[in-house]
This record gives structure tokens, sequence and C-alpha cells, in this order.
């Protein structure tokens, strides 16, 4: 219900939002994960169909005592008798000694069935469950969010570290060509510095393709226009400081277990309306009022009204192998299914925040030792530009160790990046709020 109420708080946001995104197609969006969020919940398509399930939900429960709503009628005829017809032999010019017989009446009929009870009951639960399931959509929709922007940040740190491959790979063709020109070089080594050349550029080509591609997923994900030009504000070395990660948040009720207990209060409420139509009593009641009048006499109206009570009382269900009777045992099996559901789910719940657990130990591990290699890096850079500046080491040297240098930089944000997707699952496993386990900001 909380996140229901959110997308209509986050309509005006977002509709302020897309304002500046149509301020025309050149304008280029800044976007946070906080930005990224808040507009998806509003924005996308899937959400919104969602939404619509939840008000045709609560339509239905708001209308559902309607089965006890009465059967009104009215009525109104005319009869005449002795009316001659084209195969009478004669027909008299005379006067009509025979007249019309006009009546009106009105009916009302009333049903009351043992499930009224059960289908109002089973109105509202539907609702609910709606109400749930819209809330584990928007929060698995924010999981995608969340997880698509950050690794969109990592795909961009990479086409950074390839650029600069393809970099180093074109200086040291060009290296070689001027080496082989003065003949100081084979023609073995040029060409395979220009297959190097050509594998890097093709790598850096690939690279960027995959990156708009998913930026295009990303845009549709939150409901943007294709064609906005969007700029992500977000850092994955924001985290470094955050690598010391709590895991011992207590589980909540996810999505799915919620679902699931909602869906075995439906089946409890389905059984006993099963039950009830197939064991308990209908009753059944009228009333109709007619008055009738000749037509040669307008004030002698006459007439009366009638009453008719029954009640109906079914004896299929009590016969074992009767409908009724096997529907009540099918109900039954429904539920046992669903609570075996509900246990394993639980189970599974604890399963797997204990493996995310463990994943974030074992990442927090890697991350500690991807920041001892930078550091080796950086050393091993600053001794080359030293030796490069004394004139005992080449360009290509120095920009090979600042290759080497990026290339550990690039790949501790890949484990940070791994780590915050580990921590988002475990965020999602337990059914915390995104952002608890890592100290972020809560929307």
């Amino acid at each position: 219900m909380a996140r229901f109420s959110t997308l209509k708080m986050c309509m005006c946001l977002a509709t302020a939002f897309l304002c500046v995104c149509n301020v025309g197609a050149q304008d280029v969006v800044h976007i946070s994960v906080e930005d990224a969020v808040r507009q998806c919940v509003s924005g996308n398509l899937s959400l919104q169909q969602s939404a619509i399930g939840v008000s045709t939900a609560e339509r239905a429960k708001n209308t559902a005592w309607n089965s006890l709503s009465p059967s009104i009628g009215v009525n109104a005829g005319i009869t005449k008798s002795g009316v001659p017809t084209v195969f009478d032999s004669e027909i008299q010019d005379t006067e009509d000694s025979n007249p019309a017989s006009v009546s009106v009446g009105a009916s009302v009929k009333f049903g009351l069935s043992p499930s009224i009870a059960t289908s109002v009951k089973g109105a509202k639960l539907k609702y609910e469950k709606q109400l749930i399931d819209f809330d584990t959509a928007a929060k698995n929709i924010e999981l995608q969010v969340r997880k698509a922007f950050y690794g969109l940040l990592y795909e961009q740190e990479q086409i950074a570290l390839q650029r600069s491959n393809a970099e180093t790979a074109k200086n040291q063709y060009d290296s070689n060509q001027t080496k082989y020109n003065r003949g100081l070089l084979p023609r073995l080594d040029v060409l395979n510095s220009q297959i190097a050349w050509q594998n890097a550029k093709l790598s850096l080509a690939s690279a960027e393709t995959s990156l708009s591609n998913d930026i295009a997923t990303f845009k549709h994900l939150l409901g943007l226009d294709i064609h906005q030009d969007i700029v992500l504000d977000g850092d994955l070395g924001d985290f470094l400081d955050k690598t010391n990660v709590s895991t011992d948040a207590n589980a909540r009720t996810t999505g799915t277990i919620a679902s699931l207990e909602k869906n075995i209060e439906i089946a409890k409420n389905s059984l006993l309306a099963t039950r009830l139509t197939a064991y308990a009593p209908s009753v059944t009641a009228g009333y109709s009022y007619t008055q009738g009048v000749k037509t040669d006499d307008w004030n002698n109206w006459s007439g009366g009204g009638s009453l008719s009570v029954g009640i109906s009382l079914p004896l299929d269900g009590f016969l074992p192998w009767s409908s009724g009777a096997q529907s009540v045992k099918n109900q039954i099996d429904n539920l046992k299914t669903l609570q075996l559901q509900l246990q394993d789910a639980k189970i599974t719940q604890e399963i797997h925040a204990e493996q995310y657990a463990n994943k974030i130990k074992q990442l927090e591990s890697t991350i500690a030792l991807r920041q001892q290699t930078i550091s080796f890096a950086e050393e091993s850079y600053k001794l080359t530009l030293d030796a490069y500046n004394a004139g005992t080491r080449d360009l290509l040297s120095l920009q090979s160790a600042r290759d080497s240098l990026l290339q550990a930089q690039v790949s501790l944000k890949g484990e940070v990046y791994s780590l915050i997707s580990a921590v988002l699952d475990l965020e999602d496993t337990l059914g915390v709020p995104f952002g608890t386990l890592m100290g972020e900001k809560e929307l």
C-alpha cells in the first residue's frame, strides 16, 4: 500500500522531470541513482499495468456487496379477446363488446446465499494481494534500476580502459613503423603491433555499442524518451569507504512470502465458500404486486400483492463422489500445497541470505587485495615516470605502466560493482529497504 501511494506522489515529480527531459533533443539530463528510482516508480510501463490491476481489484472490493442488492422490476400489459382476423368469414362492423384488460405491476426478488460473506471477504483479500504484488513489482524494478545504474558506471570505466589500451597500441604501432622504416625492426613486429592495434579498436567499438544498447534499455526501464541524452551522476569509487557491510540485519517478510501468506488466506476463504455452497441452504424471497382494469370501466381497478419465500438445501455435497464434495477436497489439497510452498519459500530465503552474506565477505577480502595491487601499480608507475624523466625509459614503457595502473583501478571498480550487486540482492532477500546495509540514503 505504501508503494502504491508512493506511485501517486511520484507522478508529480516525474512529470516535472520529464518536462526537463523534453525541453529539447540536445539537452543533457543528469541522473543520479535516486533520480532513476523515483522516475521508474511512475515512468515504468510494467508498473503502470500493475497499478491498473490494483485499481480494478479495489473497485471489485468496494462493490463486492452488490450480490445483496435486490432485483427490482416493473411490468405492464394489455390483453384483448375476440379480435377478428383475416381468416374470419364475416367481419361485423359493430360496437366492440369485449373490452381490453390493462395491467401494471412491480416485483422485488431477494436472494440470500451463505457464501455472500465469503465473496465480500474474498474481494478484500484479492485487493490486498494486488497491493502486495504491486509492492513486489515496484521493488523488483527498483532492484533492476539500481543494478543497471551501477552496471553502466562500470561499463564506462571499462571503456575508458579500452580507449587507453587502444591509444597505447596505436603508439606502439607508430613506433614500430618508424623503427622499421629506419631498418631497426623486422616487418613481423610491425604487423603484430598493427594487429594488436586493430584488435584494440574492435574491442573498444564493441564495448561502446554494448554501452549504447544498455543505456537505451535503461531509458526504457525508466520510461524516458529513447532519444534523450543522459549523464549518470555517480562513481563506484564512492563506495570504497563502505566496503565494511553489515550482514546482520533481521529478515522481514518479503513480497514472495507475503504473497504466499495472502494466497493461503484466499484459499481458506475459498474452501469455506465451497463448503457453504456444497452443504449450506440458501434462501430466496420475492414480492410482486399487480393491478388491472377493464378499458370500459377505468374506475374499477383490482388486484393485489403476493409474497413468496423459499429455501433450498443442496444434498449433493453429502455424497462423497459428488462434484461438491470433490471441490471441497480439491480446495483442501490446494491449501496444503500453498502451505508447503510458504515453508519452502522461508527456507529458500534463509539459504539465499546466507549465500549472499558469504559472497559479500569474500568480495570484501578481494577488494582489500585489489587495493594492495593498486598500491603496487601506483609505485611501479611512479618509478617508471622517474625513469622516463631521467631518460632511461621510453614513452611506451610509461604508457604501459599507466595502462597497468588503470587496469588495476578498473578491476577494483569491478569488484566494487559486484559487491554493490550482492548487497542489493541481500537487501532484497531480507526484505529491508535498499541502502540499509551500506548506509545509503533511503528514498
